[in-house]
Formats: C-alpha cells, structure tokens, sequence
C-alpha cells in the first residue's frame, strides 16, 4: 500500500527553466551540456526548457546554477499543477508531453 505522503514524493515535477548570458559562450556551453544530462526535457527555444523531474527545485537549482557569472540571469519556475496520470510516456508533442505527466 502506498501512503499519500509516499505518492507525493512519486510524482514528478516540472519546471520552467530560463536563462540569458553575455556575450560567453561558456555559459550557453554549460547549460547545454547539463541540460542534456537530465532525463526528460523538453527545449522550448534558445534558451528555455521544460523540465520535468523528481528532484527538489532546491537540487536543481544548486545543479544549473554553477554555470552562471554575476551578470547573468536566469528564471527556474516549478510548473507543475496536475496530478500524476501516465508515468513513463515519451511524447514528441508538447501538449502530449504536459499532459502525460
């Protein structure tokens, strides 16, 4: 028997993860390569991802924003706000992807 508070800690996470560099490219290099690390991401444009996850935003966080110098920016937003329906679906649509969370 699963618990609610078991549940809770089940269901994945998504976040809206955006980011503006200067003019290094080290930063956008960073990004690009810890963002491909992570398991399901969805990239939105140049410099924006959904990324749907179990971790805590705090990890997260702590993860992407080693890449940054002072003058960047970057927003990361936890998304999610509907219940645990389909796990472990793939889809190439956006719309499908949210939606199979």
């Amino acid at each position: 028997m699963i618990l609610k508070e078991e549940l809770i800690l089940l269901t994945a996470r998504i976040f809206f993860f955006s980011y503006q560099w200067e003019a290094e490219w080290a930063t956008h290099t960073c990004i690009e390569e810890r963002v491909r690390k992570l398991y399901d991401v969805k990239h939105i444009n140049k410099s924006a991802y959904l990324i749907k996850t179990d971790d805590d935003i705090d990890i997260l966080n702590t993860y992407l924003s080693t890449c940054f110098e002072k003058e960047e920016t970057y927003f990361l937003v936890d998304i999610t706000d509907q219940s645990n329906r389909h796990q472990g679906l793939d889809a190439l649509n956006i719309n499908r992807w949210m939606d199979n969370i």
